[in-house]
């Protein structure tokens, strides 16, 4: 019966079920074990979902509870998120890179009964068994020490069957990442969130002979549907990688035949500059060479529109060990259109699609074979977008509606109302359109910086003109308010330096690296970054950070921290002016 259906009619269990009995001996999972990659099949990984199922079910889970999971990426993650599910219980993904105070504001917020946390976390999240009154068990996820339960004890679990409820019953609670101070958690149904793995579906971007090589964490949305839930409800696998270093994914890539990669623009940005600078090492008529071609290829694409990288470039993607990888998928933040446009050109398939937690999260992508590098795509299959309040510019707020809309905030009915209006979901980003249905991010509206001559300046513009500049790692442009004007801010611009490339450049040139010449050479670059911009848009206030931004776990600055603060900034020794 379920495996007629179309997947946005499916609960996540059922889901599930249906790659088991379509895919049952294909291989689901990668996962390293400290000594080689082993695999696990779509029949072994459903018999892991029915142990840890009997797991929380002797923890004493049953329909509505709430379960947190609290671990790294690795194959017992999912078997808890689905177990639950199975069971007609509610998941709430932690962050592993929280802190204990965070992790016990959702786990009490949430009304958490089990956690279910790796054997690295265990001893921090163990003492709140007493401390919270709603916590009856901690579950460790992947070792038996003989004294906490363990996930996958059970040499001969229970069958078990999706339970009988409505795509629209409650599945996930998702608690936004702070990158706005408190979180609060995003409501999804499962019929929110298959909904939402079908419009990527109807795509027709991923085959099941897909390899999904995960860096991202799992219990974020953006990968927990598309990077999680995506591959397994369309029979491809999944590769969980090593670590987050670029060698390390690259390593992974290569020994598991990955094709596709979903990640954030920083993945994607130290991959880049990091083959950037593995080819400035070689001689210079190797150089050259390599920029020729490169011209040639980006020549080709906007002149007759014709995909020449592949070809053009093979020799070095199989030298950088990428020679599997068809698809890079790019989300959690606007992509940089030079990085897009510089993977593209050589040879790779990179796009960028657009969504928040409270969408699902996607709702737009770029069509693989008609895609715009500095484009955030077109509505994703199921979705409506508009614009409201648009400017003289064309540029306005993007609201969305569409079965992937969350069902509201937890216990939040204020919060809920201020974005869910008329069954629309403000968004809050800024955007235009362009005649085709493709929209290009301008920036956040609470980030908009407003001159006092009224002109409206998106920081986000900024930023993409000075991360252009080599010796400038991170940007945060901020509107500094004026004193005693009565309104208006004037643009300021926190930098953080690439203190390897300055080294890298002060020994070529046989220089001593001084704050004197990295602030003068900082200033300097900022200034030659913003000399296409308009005269209102240009930074008038530069100031030098040496430690990186507070990030959340998608790598998206916690901008909230640093706005209206020019002068204290956190956790880092700013300098000059």
């Amino acid at each position: 019966m379920n495996d007629q259906k179309s997947l946005d009619q499916l609960t996540i269990p059922q889901m599930l079920v249906r790659s088991r009995d379509r895919y049952g001996d294909r291989v689901a999972m990668n996962h390293f074990d400290g000594e080689s990659f082993k695999p696990i099949t779509y029949d072994d990984y459903y018999f892991m979902v029915r142990q840890a199922a009997a797991a929380l079910k002797k923890a004493g889970i049953k329909a509505d509870d709430k379960v947190a999971i609290l671990s790294v990426n690795q194959p017992a993650w999912g078997a808890v998120y689905f177990a639950s599910l199975f069971l007609d219980a509610v998941n709430v993904p932690l962050d592993a890179n929280l802190k204990i105070a965070e992790w016990s504001y959702i786990i009490r917020n949430s009304r958490s009964k089990v956690v279910v946390v790796s054997e690295k976390i265990l001893p921090e999240i163990e003492p709140l068994l007493g401390d919270i009154e709603t916590l009856d068990a901690v579950i460790c996820m992947d070792r038996d020490d003989g004294k906490t339960p363990y996930l996958l004890e059970g040499k001969n679990p229970a069958e078990i069957n999706p339970p009988d409820v409505n795509i629209d019953k409650l599945a996930a609670l998702l608690y936004t990442s702070g990158t706005t101070g408190l979180a609060k958690g995003v409501m999804l149904s499962h019929g929110n969130i298959t909904s939402d793995v079908y419009g990527i579906e109807l795509l027709n971007i991923i085959i099941p002979e897909d390899n999904f090589i995960s860096i991202l964490p799992i219990h974020h949305t953006f990968e927990c549907t598309v990077g999680f839930l995506m591959p397994l409800a369309l029979g491809a696998s999944i590769t969980y990688a090593r670590g987050l270093a670029s060698k390390l994914i690259v390593e992974d890539i290569k020994s598991n035949a990955a094709t596709v990669l979903v990640g954030v623009p920083l993945v994607f940005e130290k991959m880049y500059i990091g083959m950037m600078k593995a080819i400035e090492k070689k001689p210079p008529f190797t150089r050259a060479i390599f920029r020729t071609i490169y011209g040639l290829s980006r020549f080709l694409k906007k002149s007759a529109n014709v995909e020449a990288g592949g070809k053009l470039f093979g020799s070095l993607r199989e030298k950088a060990g990428l020679t599997t990888l068809r698809l890079m998928a790019v989300g959690g933040a606007p992509m940089s259109p030079v990085i897009a446009e510089a993977f593209n050109s050589l040879g790779f398939r990179m796009i960028q699609g657009y969504g928040l937690t409270e969408s699902s999260p996607v709702i737009t992508f770029n069509p693989p074979d008609n895609y715009r590098n500095a484009s955030l795509g077109m509505a994703l299959p199921g979705a409506e977008i508009k614009l409201i309040n648009v400017d003289t510019a064309g540029v306005g707020e993007i609201a969305a509606k569409g079965p992937m809309i969350m069902k509201g905030y937890y216990k939040n009915e204020k919060a809920t109302a201020e974005v869910l209006k008329d069954g629309w979901l403000h968004t809050g980003d800024l955007a235009r359109v362009d005649a085709e249905g493709f929209y290009y991010i301008a920036g956040r509206r609470k980030s908009l910086i407003v001159t006092p001559g009224g002109k409206n300046v998106y920081p986000e513009e900024i930023e993409f003109a000075l991360s252009s500049s080599p010796f400038i790692l991170e940007s945060l442009v901020l509107g500094r308010p004026l004193p005693d004007s009565g309104g208006g801010e004037e643009i300021e611009a926190i930098i953080v330096p690439d203190l390897d490339y300055f080294a890298a450049r002060a020994e070529e040139k046989s220089i001593t690296l001084t704050e004197e010449y990295l602030e003068k050479t900082i200033k300097l670059e900022v200034l030659k970054q913003c000399e296409h911009l308009a005269d209102y848009k240009r930074v008038k206030y530069v100031i030098i950070r040496d430690e990186d931004f507070e990030k959340t776990s998608t790598r998206k600055i916690k901008r909230y921290l640093y706005e209206h603060k020019p002068m204290v900034v956190p956790k880092g020794k700013s300098k000059g002016e």
